[in-house]
């Protein structure tokens, strides 16, 4: 990208016919035929025809300034929005008739512009890398590396943790208070889904019900209800007949 922009802007420099309107290759009357059919058709007549000279100057300029930006990695984010405008303008004026329309190069050039504009320059191997590294003022030059765990350092870490440890960590961080009572809460939903070993929906409900108390935190007197009022309900049962038979698991 930054060679093919400083070799643009050379090109259009040295070329006598560029700002010579008598010339067929000067830009007066390259804009002219741009503007056919072209959705900033007033603008290329109305502003650049009439100052074509002075707009081939700012373009070939622009051009190269924006390639040697690049390849420095000198304000590189800037120098790819820059560029991305202008291929942009090139896109709706040079090859906006070009059919289909990603025979017209300045398209691709565009989303060209577009990634380089989001990934930034490399923090290592250019200036704003340099820069952002002595001024922290200047930091968002570049993007900062995402520093990830190696995998090797995970690995290690996992056989050298104690299977203690392991069970703790899927207990819910409210429940890590006091894992005794989580595993007497465990132990009394095993024992109310033992009565209920071929019937799944209620598996799963009991399940469903045994990761919301232990994950609220609720209290062991609490639980004892609330088992009692589900086998109530699955037994068809008042719940005044059932005293504590199911929740007697969990000592008091």
């Amino acid at each position: 990208m930054g060679f093919t922009f400083v070799y643009a802007g050379v090109q259009h420099l040295t070329d006598p016919s560029y700002f010579d309107p008598v010339k067929s290759g000067y830009i007066g009357h390259l804009v002219a035929q741009y503007a056919i059919g072209s959705p900033i058709h007033d603008f290329l007549l109305g502003v650049v025809a009439p100052n074509a000279v002075s707009f081939g100057w700012v373009v070939a300029s622009s051009e190269i300034l924006i390639g040697i930006a690049t390849l420095t990695g000198f304000l590189f984010r800037v120098a790819a929005l820059a560029g991305l405008l202008l291929n942009f303008t090139f896109f709706l004026s040079a090859t906006w008739n070009a059919f289909p329309f990603y025979f017209g190069s300045d398209i691709v050039f565009v989303m060209c512009w577009l990634t380089l504009l989001l990934t930034g320059p490399q923090l290592t191997h250019s200036v704003d890398g340099l820069l952002a590294t002595r001024h922290s003022s200047l930091s968002w030059l570049v993007t900062k590396p995402t520093q990830t765990k190696p995998v090797s350092t995970e690995l290690e870490t996992a056989k050298t943790t104690r299977p203690e440890t392991q069970a703790q960590s899927l207990i819910p961080s409210k429940a890590k208070l006091y894992p005794k009572q989580v595993r007497e809460i465990n132990r009394a939903f095993d024992q109310v889904k033992r009565q209920f070993v071929l019937h799944r929906e209620t598996q799963t409900t009991l399940e469903f019900i045994r990761a919301l108390v232990i994950s609220l935190g609720v209290d062991r007197r609490d639980t004892i209800r609330i088992l009692n009022v589900l086998q109530s309900i699955v037994n068809r049962q008042p719940t005044e007949g059932t005293n504590t038979r199911i929740g007697s698991s969990i000592p008091q």
